[in-house]
């Protein structure tokens, strides 16, 4: 299974569900995904924490990606990413991506399967897909963890943002506006 594969290179990080979807075609996974490995630290080759992550990720797989979403805080990543994704991508792949570094959508061409590219400044990547599918909490309050981001991605299948630019991936790389995230610790 691919989410096991994943698991076994290092991807998945910060996992809070990996559970098969009730229908049994598709697994879940929300977590964190790893763009970048952090460095070897030690001789028995553990690593510090990730470098770049597809942070709030939520993924929905069997042997291929049927849905992949969660929040990246540059443009610039997509190209990392999508790197890792597509040998697992078909043409029924869809991939939403919260980009914090942007000012208008992007649908990317060029691509196995569908890409969009939203701005997110503020807020959660979560929210945010629940509030495109159009879907209250009430609506999924019965599923289970798993067929929650199901029915999220079956409301989705059909999504297309308005005004998005349609462009390729080197297009896009150079949409970023400059701005960067800002980690707050413990206060």
């Amino acid at each position: 299974m691919l989410l096991k594969d994943y698991e076994q290179q290092g991807l998945l990080f910060n996992s809070n569900l990996t559970e098969p979807c009730t229908d049994g075609n598709l697994t879940a996974y929300r977590g964190e995904f790893v763009i970048q490995q952090g460095e070897v630290t030690d001789a028995a080759g553990r690593r510090s924490p990730p470098t770049k992550v597809l942070g709030q990720a939520v993924i929905l797989a069997n042997e291929h990606l049927s849905f992949v979403a969660g929040m990246l805080g540059d443009v610039a990543d997509t190209a990392a990413l999508l790197n890792i994704l597509s040998p697992s991508t078909q043409a029924d792949t869809l991939i939403t991506l919260f980009v914090f570094n942007i000012d208008k959508p992007i649908t990317l061409t060029g691509q196995t399967g569908t890409v969009h590219l939203l701005p997110l400044h503020d807020g959660l990547a979560w929210t945010e897909l629940m509030e495109l599918a159009a879907l209250e909490k009430s609506d999924i309050k019965n599923l289970t963890p798993a067929d929650k981001a199901l029915a999220v991605f079956r409301e989705l299948i059909s999504y297309k943002p308005r005004n998005a630019a349609t462009i390729d991936l080197e297009q896009a790389l150079k949409l970023g506006n400059g701005k960067t995230r800002e980690v707050r610790g413990a206060v």
